[in-house]
């Protein structure tokens, strides 16, 4: 059975802390990144520009630009309790480049830190991030790393993990997973509901 292993990233915290020391990305007026990635500060973090939709670009100052088979990520986050939709709710979503890649993580993508993004749930809950089709770390599955957090201005991770793509092993995978529609030559939509 393949499992899914802890990634050489662990999220926000570690991301924009790794960020910041290659001074990738410049915050104005004194506000540091740890107030950015603990939630104290919503306006820089909307500022740096990893509150986005299009995460298939670098933000800050990073250039790089990831290539491969569109994909439409759709997530709607639910309540445990009621199976309401969690309206405000800020998601990050990050994932390898179709070589099984991380940037910031990456031989020779240090200074990249695209495919990643923060994007706020709408009144249905549904958070939408449009980037490319996964491929395969060595020896595990593609996949989708996310972490929920209240708001934006949220200070405690309230929930995380990961949503398997469907593929030729997808048997073997936990069962958060995505369900795939589309095809390779127009573009797939991975779509998941996440109850927290």
């Amino acid at each position: 059975m393949i499992e899914l292993e802890t990634l050489p990233d662990s999220g926000l915290d570690r991301d924009f802390t790794l960020v910041r020391r290659r001074r990738m990305m410049g915050l104005a007026g004194g506000t540091t990144v740890a107030a950015v990635a603990t939630g104290r500060a919503t306006t820089p973090l909307v500022r740096s520009g990893i509150v986005r939709g299009d995460i298939r670009r670098g933000f800050g100052t990073a250039t790089g630009v990831a290539r491969g088979v569109p994909l439409d990520i759709r997530l709607r986050l639910t309540s445990a309790n009621s199976g309401r939709p969690l309206t405000g709710y800020a998601v990050y979503v990050w994932h390898c480049d179709r070589d099984g890649n991380y940037s910031l993580y990456g031989d020779g993508l240090e200074r990249e830190n695209y495919l990643r993004g923060v994007q706020t749930a709408d009144t249905a809950g549904w958070v939408r991030f449009t980037s490319i089709l996964p491929g395969s770390p060595e020896g595990r599955l593609p996949h989708l790393n996310y972490e929920i957090y209240a708001s934006l201005a949220g200070r405690d991770r309230l929930h995380g993990g990961q949503i398997g793509l469907p593929g030729p092993a997808a048997r073997t995978l936990p069962p958060e997973m995505a369900c795939m529609t589309g095809d390779l030559r127009r573009g797939l939509v991975a779509t998941r509901t996440l109850s927290i």
